[in-house]
Parts: C-alpha cells; structure tokens; sequence
C-alpha cells in the first residue's frame, strides 16, 4: 500500500458487544445504513456479536481498530461469498472517527480481501442515494456508478428513499487504490 492506514480490520471476539451496542444506538452512524433498527438492546448486541466470531457460512464481518482507541471503531461486512454473484460491501463507522479516512481504509481492506483472500470476481454495494461521502470512498477505489433505485428504502417512519448499486472489478480496484 502506498500509505499507512489509519486503521486495521480484525475478526470480532465476543467483548466487542459493548462497542457493537454503542454503534447501533448511535443515530448518525446508521442514518446511511440500508434498514434501521427500532431498538437495539445490549442483549441484541451480544447476539450479532456471537454470529460474527464465528466467520463461517457466506458472510464475514470485520472489527475496525485504530491505534490509540480501546475498542473497536466500527465494522465492515462481506455478504454474500462463495455465490456465482459478487459479494456485496457492507460498512458501519459508528465513532468519532467519521471523516477522518477511516472508513475509506477499512473497505479498501476489506474488499482487498474479497478479491484476494475469497476469490471474488467483483465486488457491489447498495448505497442510500444521499450517502454522499460513501459515493466519494467507493468512487475513490475505481467503483461505478451501476444505477439507480427509486423508492427502494422504506424508513420506519414511511419515509421512501433512493438507492444507488455501485461496483467495481479487481482490475478497476486495484488500479484505483495503487494511486492513493
């Protein structure tokens, strides 16, 4: 890599739970995810947490660490492998690091291991239609724009939104990311 990340992925271990809790209450971190949960309990937290320490089956899961944070910053996601479709990128940055290039390191190692650890022949991601900075990291990592669907999110409230599919091959990916 051209630069040093701010950031790694790791495997979850059981006592990110708390961290996991705290991310999915937070209500500026899952304006931009694809559904939104009503409540979420430590109980539930404890839960997603075990299914991700497992890493098996078709998804994979990804703690984000940064040096000098004690416990994990966020995730990203793999849904989807070993299918004849592509993998689709999931990411939820759930702390005080937003905006500072933590997010767009963390999918970059992501999707590298998509592509190189799990054999994806592409990679593809829903993004809500005005999640501006996610357009921005994905396009920075040679993604395109794939498309545009109306009304596709149905928010609690009624609200409908629009969803955009962006994707990228592993050439356009790493011709992308070997400039930054």
């Amino acid at each position: 890599m051209s630069q040093t990340p701010p950031c790694s992925i790791r495997d979850f271990r059981i006592e990110d739970a708390p961290a996991v809790h705290r991310w999915f209450n937070n209500k500026e971190a899952t304006r931009t995810l694809m559904e939104q949960r009503e409540s979420f309990e430590l109980e539930n937290a404890e839960g997603w947490t075990r299914a991700a320490t497992k890493q098996e089956g078709e998804d994979r899961k990804y703690a984000i660490e940064v040096p000098g944070i004690e416990e994990p910053v966020g995730f990203t996601a793999l849904y989807g492998l070993f299918r004849q479709t592509a993998p689709e990128l999931g990411c939820l940055i759930g702390d005080e690091v937003r905006g500072k290039g933590v997010g767009r390191w963390a999918e970059r190692l992501t999707v590298t291991r998509a592509f190189e650890d799990f054999g994806a022949h592409r990679i593809y991601g829903r993004i809500p239609a005005f999640n501006e900075a996610a357009k921005k990291v994905v396009a920075a990592q040679g993604w395109t724009y794939e498309g545009n669907m109306p009304g596709h999110i149905r928010r609690p409230d009624g609200t409908m939104l629009d969803c955009e599919i962006w994707g990228a091959t592993p050439e356009q990916f790493f011709a992308a990311v070997e400039k930054w």
